[in-house]
Parts: structure tokens; sequence; C-alpha cells
């Protein structure tokens, strides 16, 4: 398993590339990072082509995957299909960059139901009836579906919600206590006072 920080979105609401922005003295990329190394993966970073010139100076180069041409489409399934490519048999454990406040005991909840589980494609937390799709492991096997989808033209929608319509997904219901793991950095407003 292959754990992806997903760093390529265009942070229009931020102004500035939100993973390299600084928390508790690192970068947002880095801590993501380190959160998913602290249960047991190797990490790769999901970067857009504009980016990739900047995170080479703080990531070795062989560390970023760089969004493929080839694939028309945006938002986090560019990232993801792209790291597919180029690691067709890795399932992949996915978080957002964004997501500053969650902790690793959460991630390993996703490590169990996986480990406990194998006949799924994807295991999400699910937080009010709603399915929280950029932390989470989606299987290679459910990402070929999704890319095969895409070839044909039969994924009408590229939402990381209706890619998981489209597979079997395993929910992990959220705690009330973890509901703050959940809180996504948009805005310069938002992370005031972190």
């Amino acid at each position: 398993m292959l754990g992806l920080v997903l760093c390529g979105g265009k942070s229009i609401r931020m102004g500035t590339d939100k993973a390299l922005l600084i928390h508790q003295d690192k970068l947002w990329a880095q801590l993501t990072k380190e959160k998913l190394i602290s249960i047991g993966l190797n990490v790769k970073f999901s970067v857009n082509a504009d980016q990739q010139k900047k995170y080479v100076a703080y990531f070795n180069g062989e560390k970023l995957i760089v969004d493929h041409a080839m694939l028309d489409i945006q938002g986090p399934l560019l990232g993801i299909l792209s790291t597919h490519l180029e690691n067709p048999t890795a399932d992949l454990f996915l978080l957002a960059c964004d997501l500053l406040l969650m902790e690793p005991r959460v991630l390993d909840k996703v490590m169990k139901a996986y480990t406990a589980v194998h006949s799924f494609e994807a295991y999400v937390f699910q937080k009010d009836g709603e399915r929280e799709p950029l932390c989470g492991i989606y299987s290679a096997a459910g990402l070929q579906k999704v890319l095969h989808m895409l070839q044909t033209g039969t994924l009408t929608r590229h939402s990381m919600k209706f890619v998981l319509s489209q597979l079997k997904v395993f929910e992990i219901k959220v705690e009330h206590n973890d509901y703050h793991c959940f809180d996504n950095f948009n805005s310069h407003a938002e992370i005031n006072g972190l």
C-alpha cells in the first residue's frame, strides 16, 4: 500500500498553495506525510505540473507524482488516477493536506478495517450521513474500475463522492469526539487561532 498526500488543488480561497503553508513549524504537506508514515506507509505526494518545481525544493523528486496530461479530468480524481497509472498494483491510502487536525489513531481505524475485511474497493469514513472521500483507502482494483469507466466514457461525473457511489465501500462511522479531525482549512480566516 502507498500513502498519498493530496497537494494538487488550486487553493483558490487560500490564495496560496495550502500544502506549503506552515503549521507547528512544518509544511502542511510534511505534517500529512508524517501522519501516514506513523501508520507504516511509504508516502508520495500528488502535485500538479505547476507545483512540481516548487516541491522539489522540499521533497525528493521521486516522491512526487505529477498529474498526467493524458487524463482529461480535474480535482482530486486527477491526482489519484495519475498515481494509479504509475503504481497500478498498489492500494492507495489518501489523505488531503488540508485535514490539519487528523490524528494517526483515526487513520489507524481505516487500516484495521482494511486488514480485517479485504472484499471492498474503498474504505472511508462516514460523518453525518456523508462519506469523507479524501481520507481513506482505495484498492488498486477499484481504481482500475474507475479508470476503465473514465476511458469508456461511463464515468459521468468526476467528483470523489460520485466515484465512491460506483465502488463497493466499507464505511467507518466517525465518532463524535473525532469530528474535528475532518475539519478542512480553505482560507486564512479558518486557520487563524490554530
